[in-house]
C-alpha cells in the first residue's frame, strides 16, 4: 500500500507498509476512510485495533494524529514519541511531534544541546530501527566476498587491493555492528515516559504530604529512574528530580 503524502499541518494519516495480511488491509482502509470523513473518533478506534498486534512508525504517527485532533495533547505526544522512537529521521513524525509538543505547558521535553550532537544523534539512530543491522550485514557479505575473490587470484597487486579493501570492510562491519547493538539497547529502553494526568504535584519523598518541589502537566517526557511500589523517581531533561504517582504515567 503506498505511503500518502502528508502535510503535517494537515496531519493527514500515513499508509502502512504493504504485504500485511489482508484483514489489516481492511482495517487500514476502514481507518483511513474514516478520518478522510472527519470522523477521528472511529479512525483511533480502528488504529488501536490494529495496533494490538502490529506495530510500524507510520500507524504510530496516525494514532498519534487522532489524538491530536481529538485535542488528547498528552496522548498525541506519547504515540508521536512512540514513532519517533522507531523512525527517527522521519521527516513528517518530527514535525508533527515538535507540534504536539508545542502544545504542553511545560517547557522541559527536550534538553539544550548543540547542533553537532543532534546531528550525531540521528546518525547513530538511523532511518529505522534495524537500519544499521541491515547495514552490518552488507558490509560483512562485502568482507567474505573480497577475502573470497582474494584467496582465488594470483596477482600479488591485486591480492594486495582486495585484502586492503576487505580489512577496510571488516572495519565497517564492526562499526556498524557496534551501532546496531547499540541501537536495539535504546529500542529495549522503557525508561522514559510521559505524564496523562491533566496536572501533578513532584515531591521530595515517595509518599502522600511530602515536599512538593515543582509542579508537571500533561505531555511533559520525563525519564523513570526508580520505582517504589506505587511512585516512580522521575528526571525531566533540565536535571530536575522528584516523585510521583505511577498511574500518571505511560511509558514510551
Amino acid at each position: 500500500m503506498k505511503r500518502m503524502k502528508v502535510i503535517a499541518v494537515a496531519f493527514f494519516p500515513l499508509a502502512l507498509f504493504a504485504g500485511e495480511q489482508h484483514g489489516t488491509d481492511v482495517l487500514q482502509a476502514r481507518a483511513d476512510s474514516s478520518y478522510s470523513a472527519g470522523d477521528h473518533r472511529a479512525a483511533l478506534g480502528t488504529y488501536t485495533e490494529i495496533a494490538a498486534s502490529y506495530s510500524s512508525p507510520a500507524l504510530y504517527y496516525n494514532i498519534g494524529n487522532c489524538h491530536y485532533k481529538l485535542g488528547n495533547k498528552a496522548q498525541a505526544v506519547l504515540w508521536f514519541e512512540r514513532a519517533h522512537r522507531l523512525a527517527p529521521g522521519d521527516a513528517d513524525i518530527n514535525a508533527n511531534l515538535d507540534l504536539a509538543r508545542a502544545q504542553v505547558v511545560d517547557r522541559v521535553n527536550t534538553a539544550p544541546g548543540i547542533a553537532l550532537g543532534g546531528s550525531w544523534s540521528a546518525f547513530r539512530a538511523g532511518a529505522e530501527g534495524d537500519t544499521w543491522a541491515i547495514r552490518s550485514l552488507w558490509f560483512c557479505l562485502a568482507t567474505f566476498t573480497c577475502l573470497s575473490v582474494w584467496a582465488l587470484l594470483s596477482g600479488l597487486g591485486l591480492r594486495r587491493i582486495l585484502f586492503g579493501l576487505a580489512s577496510a570492510l571488516g572495519v565497517c562491519t564492526v562499526i556498524t555492528i557496534a551501532l546496531a547493538a547499540y541501537r536495539a539497547s535504546e529500542l529495549r529502553n522503557t525508561e522514559e515516559a510521559i505524564l496523562l494526568s491533566p496536572k501533578v504535584d513532584v515531591r521530595s519523598e515517595p509518599r502522600e504530604g511530602a515536599l512538593t518541589v515543582f509542579v508537571l502537566h500533561e505531555g511533559t517526557k520525563v525519564t523513570i529512574q526508580k520505582v517504589e511500589d506505587s511512585w516512580c523517581e522521575v528526571r525531566l531533561a533540565n536535571g530536575n528530580v522528584g516523585w510521583m504517582k505511577a498511574d500518571a504515567l505511560e511509558r514510551i
